[in-house]
């Protein structure tokens, strides 16, 4: 099984091609941004405000005071 990361949706395993596909699909919709959480440059979906590190501390409750 293969690993996969990007910062909208944290790692991935997978073998499966439709999967791979849609990884590649998201990595090639994604723009850099400054994350809103972290302030760190990363590629996220034009819709995303948080990298997925930032977005699950807020589902988790933490508060995001860097």
């Amino acid at each position: 099984m293969k690993s996969y990361y990007d910062s909208n949706f944290g790692h991935w395993d997978m073998n499966d091609g439709d999967d791979v596909d849609f990884y590649h699909d998201v990595q090639s919709r994604s723009v850099t941004k400054t994350c809103q959480g972290c302030g760190h440059r990363v590629k996220l979906l034009p819709q995303y405000g948080y990298c997925d590190s930032c977005a699950t501390k807020i589902e988790q409750g933490f508060d995001l005071d860097y």
